[in-house]
């Protein structure tokens, strides 16, 4: 089901991004204006994120194999990565563009045309991101939630570039329209540095965010009365699968089957606190505790 709910979601993104990117290209190329252009631009490398992140998502929720036991949640933040990449370039393109329409001079022969596709623009963007967000939160996806910042920073220079658009009719400045363009191409090269952060923490095993961590030392505090120390906690992501895993020192006295029930009880805290977490305990005892390093004990 939450599969599902992945794919559909991604597919909409995908359908809305090819329908926005034609129709603003056209637009753009018919009425002069290089910033419905670069939105045009813009709109196609949401439709190649759109396009990478329905990919991640089927690859992403295959089961654990015998050569990736620990699952393939990590197709989620490389394309992410790539993504970023795509923005940037994009970036560039609009960038380059805008500057030589400074130098040379343009106008916009069809503004009233630029601005219906722009409000346009504006509202799909709107809708099918807000739509992108509900799920990722729900499926916890990473490669959902870097689409609808796709299409939510669309949505944003959409709404820019409709205003410019507005003024430049009212005025007929049309040096509005370059420099809306180069407006544009900053915003989408901030996006791409904010993806890429995201991305390189789940893709180098970065630590659970501290919200998430204060958590777990939260359940662990709860139980402490029925343990002597805890050390070597650890904790980093794949995709939308957490990892917790620590050294957990009971007392001498204490059974083997003591110990197991404890580890199930914090084990299965955890995993209502956090969902899709995998906790690793490793027991030892008290009398093991001397022989850890003084920075190892918590």
């Amino acid at each position: 089901m939450e599969q599902t709910q992945k794919q559909k979601a991604a597919v909409i993104s995908v359908a809305a991004a090819s329908a926005l990117t034609i129709t603003k290209l056209l637009v753009g190329w018919w009425s002069g204006s290089v910033s419905v252009i670069s939105e045009g631009i813009h709109s196609g490398t949401d439709l190649l994120a759109a396009l990478i992140a329905l990919f991640a998502v089927r690859q992403s929720e295959k089961p654990p194999d015998s050569g990736h036991p620990y699952g393939h949640g990590k197709f989620e933040s490389l394309s992410g990565a790539v993504e970023a990449i795509l923005v940037w370039i994009a970036c560039f393109l609009i960038a380059f563009e805008a500057i030589q329409r400074l130098i040379h001079g343009s106008k916009v022969f069809q503004p009233t045309a630029a601005i219906a596709i722009m409000a346009i623009s504006v509202v799909v963007n709107l809708l099918v991101s807000s739509h992108l967000f509900a799920i990722a939160r729900k499926t916890e996806s990473l490669a959902l939630e870097a689409d609808g910042w796709h299409l939510r920073i669309d949505a944003y220079s959409s709404g820019a570039v409709l205003f410019g658009l507005f003024v430049l009719k009212l005025t007929g400045w049309h040096f509005l329209d370059p420099l809306l363009a180069l407006l544009v191409s900053m915003l989408i090269a901030k996006v791409g540095y904010d993806l890429l952060s995201h991305a390189m923490s789940h893709l180098l095993d970065a630590s659970l965010p501290p919200n998430e961590k204060r958590i777990v030392a939260q359940i662990l505090q709860h139980h402490n009365k029925n343990f002597v120390n805890t050390h070597r906690l650890r904790t980093r992501r794949v995709g939308k699968h957490r990892y917790v895993d620590l050294h957990l020192v009971v007392r001498d006295g204490m059974t083997v089957e003591e110990a197991h029930k404890l580890c199930d009880e914090i084990e299965k805290d955890i995993r209502q606190a956090l969902p899709n977490t995998d906790v690793t305990i490793h027991v030892e005892p008290e009398s093991a505790l001397k022989l850890h390093r003084p920075d190892e004990a918590s």
